[in-house]
């Protein structure tokens, strides 16, 4: 075979190659249109403070503080909670817990934060720091800075109070200032 007809066979090949269909993938096109507005937010929740006792759903904006089976004289307290026993007239129970105050989406720097029994208790006297607590809204701080701040729970017993059991709820309000 002659150089000419191999070029000619070539060209021949070549050509038939190149108009041969090329296989193409199908496809769809669409579009997803998202929107959102955020709107500023306040966190607050409550956690086990390294020397205080161990809150019951520690990490929740509703935690529970379980000091147990406890007397003014002898017996043992929960780990983490310290008893006093001031003279003859009361006893009092007091703990550290964590209050954590975050916030999203808006420019305030600190934060009010309130507390009030919500029920009200003529017989013992609860605290949170050196606050004592009614079923009125008193303010722990006016400018408190965002992230985890101890405050110390305290409930003060009278020799009065007859044996059994106590509970009260403390609410808290955070409020970005």
């Amino acid at each position: 075979m002659s150089i000419g007809r191999k070029l000619w066979m070539a060209a021949l090949i070549t050509i038939g190659i190149a108009t041969l269909p090329t296989a193409r993938a199908t496809t769809a096109t669409g579009t997803v249109a998202v929107t959102a507005t955020t709107v500023g937010s306040v966190s607050l929740t409550f956690a086990s403070d390294g020397a205080g006792i161990a809150l019951g759903s520690s990490g929740s904006s509703a935690v529970s503080v379980a000091f147990g089976s406890v007397q003014a004289y002898g017996g043992t307290v929960p780990s983490g909670v310290t008893k006093t026993v001031n003279g003859s007239t009361d006893w009092s129970l007091s703990t550290p817990i964590d209050v954590v105050v975050q916030v999203a989406n808006q420019t305030s720097t600190d934060y009010t934060l309130t507390a009030a029994l919500q029920t009200a208790d003529a017989t013992n006297t609860w605290l949170i720091g050196s606050t004592s607590l009614t079923t009125t809204a008193a303010t722990l701080t006016s400018s408190g800075s965002y992230g985890s701040t101890a405050y110390t729970l305290k409930l003060t017993i009278p020799f009065s109070e007859a044996a059994g059991g106590i509970s009260n709820t403390v609410n808290f309000v955070a409020t970005a200032n």
